[in-house]
């Protein structure tokens, strides 16, 4: 059963003023609903914003208004950690939704990434492969799912990123559409072709992901990398105001509630949850970019992103 719709003359609610941009044709702010008998509910945001050994992180995820309206719960997860090392972890995921528990599926994905690496970092100490990271993860989200919470783990698919960051740059794993970016100069550029199919479908999730499936990047030095969720990416791809303006306010560390006014933007068309998790690194220059200017808003190729 569908959510009732609001009544028109209920009072607009009260929300802090934010700097973020209004992009296109949107609809006022409005409460959100929650659809009845909905377990295992994340909060609808979630933000942070740290010093991590050499690293600043600051991550956001935000509720979408597609969920908002329909009353389903943030499919998005996202979490990291600093190992012994002195390397940075951070996990993103997606859930899928069409699976009715992928909320799940996603927050045990980035719980299990982190207890994952926890182990390699003791039993591996020099070695940090992120799809070895992502594999054992999404068999523990399985084991999880099944065991501890008695649900199909088919019921609870989603798709996810593993980045590894040390001395020698970043490397990402991922299966599915969660991307990654550098950003330097106020000019994005992403780490792995974009889905060129359908919206919302994707080829490989997890769990029951096969080898070939997982995409492999090593991203080039830079001050600021970017993990997001398709929510996010979408938007900078087909959006050169956003992009322009996010590529300014991202080129210094954010506090938590910074992070999450930069995700508050609202654009024609932007229904899907956002999340972004940003590591900024002294170590590195922000070196000028190849790329051009930002265009204006378009549907343009995504490859011109990169």
């Amino acid at each position: 059963m569908q959510p009732a719709p609001l009544p028109e003359d209920e009072p607009k609610p009260a929300d802090l003023p934010s700097a973020a941009p209004v992009i296109g044709r949107v609809a006022d702010v409005q409460h959100g609903r929650l659809k009845a008998g909905l377990t295992l509910r994340p909060p609808a945001i979630a933000l942070d914003g740290i010093v991590a050994g050499g690293y600043r992180v600051a991550g956001a995820s935000m509720i979408g208004v597609g969920h908002l309206q329909s009353g389903q719960p943030r499919q998005d997860a996202y979490n990291f950690m600093l190992g012994e090392s002195g390397r940075l972890y951070v996990a993103v995921a997606d859930g899928l939704g069409s699976k009715p528990y992928s909320q799940l599926g996603a927050h045990l994905f980035v719980e299990s990434v982190l207890i994952s690496a926890g182990r390699a970092e003791a039993d591996e100490p020099t070695e940090a492969d992120p799809a070895r990271l992502l594999v054992r993860a999404s068999e523990r989200m399985e084991q999880k799912v099944r065991e501890a919470y008695g649900i199909d783990p088919r019921a609870a698919g989603c798709v996810g990123a593993v980045a590894v960051f040390s001395e020698r740059g970043c490397v990402v794993a991922r299966i599915g559409d969660v991307s990654a970016f550098t950003l330097r100069t106020g000019v994005f550029t992403e780490a792995f072709p974009a889905e060129t199919g359908p919206l919302n479908l994707v080829t490989a999730t997890m769990p029951y992901q096969a080898e070939e499936d997982i995409e492999v990047a090593e991203l080039p030095s830079a001050a600021v990398v970017v993990l997001g969720t398709d929510g996010l990416a979408n938007d900078l791809r087909h959006s050169g105001t956003l992009r322009e303006w996010l590529g300014g306010q991202w080129q210094v560390p954010h506090l938590p509630f910074g992070v999450g006014d930069t995700l508050r933007y609202r654009r024609q068309g932007s229904h899907d949850d956002r999340t972004a998790v940003l590591v900024w690194r002294d170590d590195v220059p922000a070196d000028a970019a190849a790329n051009g200017p930002a265009e204006e808003d378009q549907g343009e190729d995504p490859a011109r992103l990169r």
